[in-house]
């Protein structure tokens, strides 16, 4: 049980890990960790939020506009995916999917409520 407890403590503190910006001006970086922050179901973040996450290093317009697209494509395929799978497997949903599917949120409790994922 108490190797159950510090596992489950582990996963938490690795999923509240955040990754950091890119530490380059590239537009495919800022693209990619876009895409990524989408695919791991993290809401997007405002330009002025990416900054202080640079530790005030200034982000680009250009770089901004490259994490959103980036972010974007990501979006489309993180909500592209079983909402209700999600849910039975235990993963969280942080809303990302509410404004493109109405009823991802729905399907997702139906999967994180159902006793298929303790079979």
């Amino acid at each position: 049980m108490k190797i159950l407890i510090i596992s489950i403590a582990a996963l938490l503190l690795a999923a509240c890990s955040s990754t950091p910006p890119p530490t380059s001006n590239v537009d495919s970086d800022w693209n990619a960790f876009g895409y990524e922050r989408a695919m791991k179901g993290w809401i997007v973040q405002s330009e002025s939020k990416l900054t202080k996450l640079s530790e005030g290093k200034m982000v680009s317009d250009a770089n901004y506009q490259a994490y959103i697209a980036g972010y974007n494509k990501g979006q489309e395929e993180y909500c592209d995916q079983s909402a209700y799978m999600l849910g039975v497997v235990g993963k969280q949903y942080n809303g990302i999917c509410d404004n493109t599917d109405p009823f991802f949120r729905q399907d997702y409790n139906s999967g994180r409520y159902s006793t298929a994922g303790g079979m």
